[in-house]
């Protein structure tokens, strides 16, 4: 699998302001904008463009990497959706 390029909107537990995910090859860069989540509704949105992209492991390596530290229950119920 090789992530040539990837930008998103996600959402981060604790964070009342989405978080732009910004990345290429290796280099990854997180900022929080202005927008606040609607008070219900948090989705992650994200893009990826590369090579033999396997969207399970996606998924998966992203709850890992946000929700790192916590069990799995917990992150599943803290991050509501990959799209």
């Amino acid at each position: 699998m090789n992530v040539i390029r990837l930008k998103g909107i996600v959402s981060f537990v604790d964070k009342a302001h989405q978080v732009m995910l910004q990345g290429v090859h290796e280099l990854y860069e997180l900022n929080e904008t202005p927008q606040l989540w609607e008070e219900d509704l948090r989705i992650n949105r994200l893009v990826f463009i590369g090579r033999n992209l396997d969207k399970e492991v996606l998924q998966e390596e992203f709850t890992c990497r946000v929700m790192k530290g916590r069990n799995r229950n917990e992150a599943e119920a803290a991050l509501l959706s990959v799209h």
